[in-house]
């Protein structure tokens, strides 16, 4: 199959996309796929003649996946990095090649990458791997998942949403007990995420936290391991265990001081 990989995009997941995307195209090329990488942002501005020459491309597009830091990208670089300048989504010849694609596999992190962006992509006529646009949008709040959570009975962690305009977002407030987790509401790859043990380190944490987002999730702490379980087709997938190389510190919430 002729398959491109979309990543990369404006979110603060970019870099995590695009490696995870190229670890996704790899696999797609080892099971003989004529897969190929693309960043949906940036496109591709130097194609060949015949847009269908890219499913054979030696590099597969990988090249754009090099050196990636995996941390918050600097978005402002990568917007000035764009050749034609344009603001729009969709950079020079995406569209153009997910049609010529049998599929386009959806590598994109970031809520509007997965919501609004697909939708675009739909709107033009696009085949790509994608749950239900309602579905991720639910799935991609966290607010409104622990909400259905709640009320189908499932177990998930005490915890409430604070928005930023709030007068008060006091830890007393939440009636929840110290350590806590402070996350973005729709935010991912652990990117403005704390996990905090004094009421001084929360009170900047949440500051930090709402750098990203005017919503932020604070939710009890619970130590233990961490797993994944995809579905498919509501079929389960055997569960994966997480293991970060490095775990989460408080002084995560000291590196971006300078941006608030």
């Amino acid at each position: 199959m002729k398959i491109i990989v979309l990543a990369g995009g404006l979110s603060t997941e970019r870099d995590v996309s695009l490696a995870s995307a190229a670890g996704i195209c790899r696999t797609l090329i080892e099971k003989g796929h004529d897969a190929f990488l693309l960043d949906v942002f940036l496109g591709l501005e130097h194609a060949p003649e015949h847009l269908e020459d890219v499913f054979t491309l030696p590099g597969h597009g990988l090249e754009i996946a090099k050196n990636i830091s995996c941390e918050e990208p600097d978005l402002a670089a990568v917007k000035a990095s764009r050749p034609d300048q344009s603001d729009c989504f969709l950079g020079p010849n995406v569209i153009e090649l997910c049609r010529l694609a049998d599929i386009t596999f959806l590598g994109l992190h970031g809520v509007k990458e997965k919501t609004e962006n697909f939708r675009l992509l739909l709107t033009c006529s696009v085949s790509a791997t994608q749950s239900r646009f309602s579905r991720c949008a639910v799935a991609m709040d966290k607010g409104l998942t622990k909400q259905v959570f709640l009320q189908a009975g499932i177990d998930t962690p005490a915890g409430v949403t604070i928005h930023k305009k709030s007068k008060d977002r006091s830890l007393a407030l939440t009636g929840l007990s110290l350590p806590v987790v402070i996350k973005p509401c729709s935010g991912g790859s652990s990117i403005g995420v704390y996990i905090v043990s004094t009421e001084e380190e929360y009170a900047e944490a949440l500051e930090k936290s709402f750098f990203y987002e005017d919503e932020v999730v604070v939710e009890e702490y619970i130590k233990g391991r961490e797993f994944a379980c995809g579905v498919i087709d509501n079929e389960a997938l055997p569960p994966i265990e997480i293991i970060p190389k490095t775990g989460f510190s408080i002084m995560r919430i000291n590196i971006r001081r300078t941006r608030l």
